[in-house]
């Protein structure tokens, strides 16, 4: 049988709560995990997710989310959702791992602006990706679309404003087209746990990596990396994917709210990330940080070199790099 991940204090997986009324209505419990943490934007849509779905149900679906690694890295949570250990969870990267096409939106430098990717995510290819066979044969349900922002780069040691900038740089990168990216252009490329980029940094370990804006700032990655240029290489889309038999355990009426509820919390998400990106850079340039946006010549030129990188690392996913910039 398999069981539940164990966590710290006792969760009650089912309980007994009194409405209003006095009448009994029964409250099943249930886990999600989220890597990010704090005021990060994702962090609170986890949150009020499972407020409203609480609400929603009148507390017969009551999820506890757990932030940051408290149940493990992002790919040791989606493994739980597939066996049933968490019921929820908030996902990127390791979604490609089951559903390979997602390994397209790794390519670099695909819109010229996040809306583009909005009006591919919410048409006929998000919808393919969300209910993509590798998930639904490894009993898990895609929800609904995060959006995980725009990723630059940033380091503690020079400006960089042309791909030939790389030189020399040491970068936590996590993707193929990324340290293709970086190493062509003289870097080095290494792939660390995302918990461990700060004290690495501050240690000289490594010199910077990449991400977007909430990320930068939420795990203070700015007070240790101060060059950050603003060339948003990759949108990334997230995904709230939740495990088949959890849902089973619910009303067909309450798995119907959860479905609507993650609906509604992605338009609010994707709004609230927008939102703190134009916080998020007015503090990283309050703390000293030196913001670089690329002139249209400079932005061409890394425009260029993702071109080249995209053919050679993810031209197996050209049909749907296709579907995605037509």
């Amino acid at each position: 049988m398999k069981k539940k991940i164990v966590l710290a204090g006792c969760i009650m997986a089912m309980a007994m709560v009194f409405t209003g009324c006095g009448k009994k209505t029964e409250s099943t419990t249930f886990i999600m995990s989220d890597v990010q943490e704090g005021d990060h934007p994702t962090a609170k849509a986890c949150d009020e997710f499972a407020k409203r779905v609480y609400r929603e149900t009148d507390g017969r679906v009551n999820i506890e989310v757990y932030h940051g690694d408290t149940l493990g890295a992002e790919a040791d949570q989606m493994e739980q959702v597939r066996v049933d250990g968490i019921d929820f969870a908030r996902l990127s990267g390791p979604l490609s791992n089951y559903v390979e096409d997602m390994k397209a939106f790794q390519s670099l430098y695909l819109y010229n602006s996040e809306d583009d990717m909005w009006k591919v995510l919410d048409g006929s290819v998000g919808n393919d990706l969300l209910n993509a066979k590798g998930l639904t044969d490894n009993d898990m349900v895609g929800l609904c679309w995060f959006s995980g922002g725009s990723r630059n780069f940033y380091n503690n040691k020079k400006e960089v404003k042309s791909p030939s900038d790389l030189d020399g740089l040491t970068l936590r990168v996590n993707t193929d087209p990324m340290i293709k990216l970086v190493s062509m252009n003289g870097g080095t490329p290494v792939n660390i746990a995302y918990n461990d980029i700060y004290n690495a940094i501050k240690k000289g370990t490594i010199d910077g990596a990449e991400n977007n804006w909430p990320s930068y700032i939420s795990t203070e990655h700015y007070k240790v990396a101060k060059y950050i240029t603003v060339d948003q290489h990759t949108c990334i889309p997230e995904m709230i994917v939740a495990s088949q038999k959890a849902l089973e355990k619910m009303s067909s009426q309450d798995q119907e709210t959860v479905k609507n509820v993650a609906k509604e919390i992605s338009k609010e998400q994707r709004q609230a990330f927008k939102d703190f990106d134009k916080k998020a850079i007015k503090q990283a340039e309050k703390a000293g940080c030196k913001v670089t946006e690329l002139t249209e010549s400079e932005s061409a030129e890394f425009k260029k070199q993702g071109q080249e990188v995209n053919k050679e690392v993810n031209g197996q996913y050209q049909d749907v790099i296709d579907r995605i910039t037509q």
